[in-house]
């Protein structure tokens, strides 16, 4: 989803005006999805490591998040700078973009920015790492959370602040009028969507206990409403009303959909889990990291070489995050395996969805 919207820019009008693109092409919604499955991954394993060990080892966590998120960031990062050294001067002009996007701090750049920096080439290629940003923040607190808390005022905790955080994205809408479109990418005003699925960690062994809510899940129809919801009754509210419903209670209310979709597809079997099981859609996953990093220098507007073009600039993608995950990536991972402590699933921080056979592979 977030390719496709990064990448309609070069791809031709008779694929992109179509209801299907855009409803595929929903790359805030894409981002919605990528924040809860990831807080549930990273919450399932804390709590899968605290139920074998009877503690979390911080130090091993964040290695472990520096392995797997440092090599092909900053190799991102190099590669660009060697494009703007040797081959394309004007790639990015301000150091100052450089500095938010290394230290993961580019969703608050814009309180620090000045006019002319939005108009730097280099926006384009080191925006993308708001979400990065968002992650690395929220990661950096909640293991300490986690381990502070016992489970029941952890619950209350991540309830408070998904409550809180509509009010304080109202106060921003309200407040800074010029800085809207920034409120999902704020830690404090976006970091709820993270903690939803955490939150669907934390509670997964009660829903599954909860007959009503297996009722549900089990329910095709009531299935079907939700997905309308989120996918044609939401983003259609997000349009109508802009950002009074978008960026206020309806993030809140997408965040408790996906959570609630992505435990369907976890635990009974469907045909959309069957799909998401299959050899592509995991090929995608395995490559979902290094896409994310490097799409940028191929779907970009702002540069006209040929390789910017469509369809070579999606081809160009997959080709360089295959490169990028087989030779950085994996090897690395093989290091950061030394740093881990339990397996979750059978593939490296992998959800494995239901399946004819049985609900959840472990």
């Amino acid at each position: 989803m977030v390719l496709l919207a990064h990448g309609v820019y070069k791809t031709p009008a008779h694929y992109t005006n179509n209801s299907v693109f855009t409803y595929l092409s929903n790359g805030s919604l894409g981002v919605r999805f990528f924040f809860v499955i990831s807080g549930y991954l990273i919450t399932k394993l804390l709590l899968a490591e605290e139920k074998k060990t009877g503690t979390i080892n911080i130090k091993d966590f964040y290695v472990r998040r520096v392995l797997r998120i440092f090599p092909v960031f900053y190799l991102y990062i190099l590669v660009v700078f060697g494009l703007k050294w040797f081959f394309i001067p004007d790639i990015v002009s301000s150091y100052y973009l450089v500095f938010f996007a290394g230290f993961y701090l580019w969703n608050y750049q814009h309180f620090f920015s000045y006019p002319s920096i939005p108009n730097d080439k280099g926006y384009w290629f080191f925006g993308h790492f708001w979400s990065l940003a968002v992650e690395e923040q929220f990661y950096l607190l909640w293991p300490l959370l986690f381990r502070k808390f016992d489970k029941t005022r952890l619950l209350k905790l991540c309830i408070a602040l998904m409550l809180l955080m509509p009010l304080l994205r109202v106060a921003h809408y309200v407040i800074f009028p010029g800085m809207r479109l920034q409120i999902p990418m704020m830690l404090h005003t976006g970091g709820d969507t993270i903690l939803t699925g955490c939150l669907g960690a934390l509670l997964e062994e009660k829903i599954l206990a909860n007959k009503w809510l297996i009722y549900l899940m089990k329910n095709k129809l009531i299935v079907f409403i939700l997905f309308i919801l989120l996918f044609v009754v939401s983003p259609a509210l997000a349009v109508m009303y802009k950002g009074s419903y978008g960026m206020t209670i309806g993030m809140t209310v997408n965040n408790l959909l996906i959570i609630f979709l992505v435990l369907w597809c976890i635990h009974i079997p469907s045909f959309v889990a069957r799909v998401l099981n299959s050899k592509l859609l995991i090929h995608i996953g395995v490559l979902s990291y290094s896409l994310y990093v490097w799409q940028q220098l191929f779907l970009t507007y702002q540069l006209n070489y040929w390789i910017n073009q469509f369809p070579q600039n999606f081809i160009a993608v997959f080709g360089v995050a295959t490169v990028s995950y087989y030779f950085v990536e994996k090897p690395v991972l093989r290091l950061k395996n030394r740093f881990k402590r339990i397996t979750l699933f059978n593939r490296e921080e992998k959800i494995s969805f239901a399946r004819r056979t049985g609900p959840i592979e472990s």
